[in-house]
């Protein structure tokens, strides 16, 4: 008897936006490129064949709109966007008939994030470290959303998602009192690199909050998506998924039971695999992984709160070769099913 599927992917869309409407420094699309963007994106997108799909680099919901009506698939799935005018943002697409229950856009970080320390403890071990970060919210709005989930005559529990995009590795350039002063000025770059890391550690820090808060203590299926700008195994990362244990052998109960981590699918897929292709960003012809699924202990095979079982991971990344090209995107699409197998506890 065949398993029903449920399948995520995350697609960062690389600056979509209507023809003519402006992007980062006044830069416009003409007809003709926008509808070489809207057609490629398209194609993926009926490639891509996916029941939950997170966007990012979204401009315009109309954008998004054209494509899928372009790949015809407008009709077959319920948008979740929003125009947030002179900024990117991220979207759901839900394909019918699971449902979309309720979203929310989160800007502001969680009142529990603190992010200060200012007194050593008691124990004479322990550093004299002193630190306090002054950031509040996301560097774009994280996108939650509750879909209910539709297998035939099953009663399955409505699954919550997170999409995420945290700040990029570019540099923050300083203020213009600091970048002029001439004992800093020479190190601006590296002072900047240091402010984005920092800042993208908060972020992630922010984000593993909001999971907290619908992990811990339930047996919610929880799944986080998008481009967290770093490496699967990257201090950001290894927030967000909070690194649960893995079973590994016949005789481990690693991953019998994580009530808060986050199950990386790329580790799923190469735990199976004997390659390792996973790369799902070109830049000045470096392959990088920063585009990212993380899922509950409900989706995990070992658990025995498994609702959903791996099945598989893909990345749509030959595109990449030519990622210069106006129509493409310089990120590829993620996508992981899995199959409706409960634990029989």
């Amino acid at each position: 008897m065949a398993r029903s599927k449920l399948s995520f992917a995350t697609f960062n869309l690389q600056n979509l936006q209507l023809a003519g409407k402006p992007m980062y420094k006044g830069s416009t699309y003409t007809q003709a490129e926008y509808d070489g963007k809207i057609a490629w994106t398209a194609n993926v997108l009926k490639r891509l064949d996916t029941d939950i799909i997170g966007f990012q680099e979204l401009w315009h919901p109309d954008a998004l709109k054209d494509a899928f009506d372009a790949a015809g698939l407008l009709e077959k799935y319920t948008l979740v966007s929003e125009d947030f005018g002179n900024s990117i943002g991220c979207a759901f697409a839900v394909r019918q008939p699971h449902t979309v229950v309720e979203h929310e856009w989160i800007k502001d970080f969680p009142k529990e994030l603190v992010l200060k320390k200012r007194k050593p403890r008691s124990s004479a071990q322990e550093p004299d470290y002193k630190i306090s970060v002054d950031a509040d919210y996301f560097s774009r709005h994280v996108l939650r959303l509750k879909v209910k989930p539709v297998q035939g005559k099953k009663t399955v529990p409505p699954v919550i998602l997170f999409n995420a995009h945290f700040k990029s590795k570019i540099p923050i350039w300083l203020d213009k009192v600091e970048a002029e002063n001439p004992d800093i000025e020479p190190h601006e770059k590296a002072i900047g690199a240091a402010l984005s890391n920092i800042r993208r550690t908060a972020e992630a820090a922010a984000l593993r909050i909001l999971v907290n808060q619908q992990t811990r203590g339930s047996n919610k299926p929880v799944v986080v998506m998008g481009d967290l700008n770093d490496a699967q195994h990257s201090v950001m990362a290894s927030i967000v998924s909070q690194d649960p244990t893995y079973r590994l052998n016949v005789q481990s109960t690693g991953g019998r039971r994580s009530d808060a981590g986050l199950y990386a699918v790329a580790d799923l897929q190469e735990f199976r695999s004997r390659r390792d292709v996973y790369y799902t960003h070109m830049y000045k012809d470096k392959r990088e992984s920063l585009d990212h699924i993380f899922v509950s202990e409900q989706f995990y095979d070992h658990s025995k709160n498994r609702v959903w079982a791996f099945k598989e991971m893909t990345i749509m990344n030959d595109h990449l070769d030519h990622h210069d090209d106006a129509d493409v995107s310089d990120h590829a699409p993620v996508k992981a099913v899995f199959e409706y197998f409960p634990n029989k506890r």
